[in-house]
């Protein structure tokens, strides 16, 4: 369990999940094809960023439910708080982008999908 959380800490912090040294991404949208440390490939098939997306999307959509359950605790208009929540789901999936990226990398490395070469 010790070695799932680890992983999992480093690769939301966008370390490499296996050496614990290495960026992930070069820039904000870009994620290194190889760990400048330890040289393992983040993503190996074409289609492996689909994973992260959806990390993303069920985070995203947890914090817009979340902040719609405040039409029911607040006397707040409905169209402000609809107005509010666009904004703020918006900019949330731009900012977590390449953390559900790692996180989903850092899976990969769990199971096994990312080995070291």
């Amino acid at each position: 369990m010790g070695r799932v959380l680890r992983v999992l800490f480093f690769s939301l912090l966008l370390i490499c999940p296996a050496c614990q040294h290495g960026r992930m991404f070069r820039s904000r949208f870009t994620m290194n094809v190889r760990c400048p440390v330890c040289g393992i490939v983040f993503e190996r098939g074409a289609g492996e960023f689909s994973g992260g997306m959806a990390i993303n999307t069920v985070a995203t959509s947890s914090v817009a439910v979340t902040g719609a359950a405040l039409a029911f605790v607040t006397d707040m208009p409905v169209w402000p708080l609809i107005a509010v929540l666009t904004l703020v789901s918006v900019a949330f999936a731009i900012w977590f982008y390449r953390h559900a990226r790692a996180l989903w990398a850092g899976i990969l490395y769990l199971t096994g999908s990312i080995r070291e070469d």
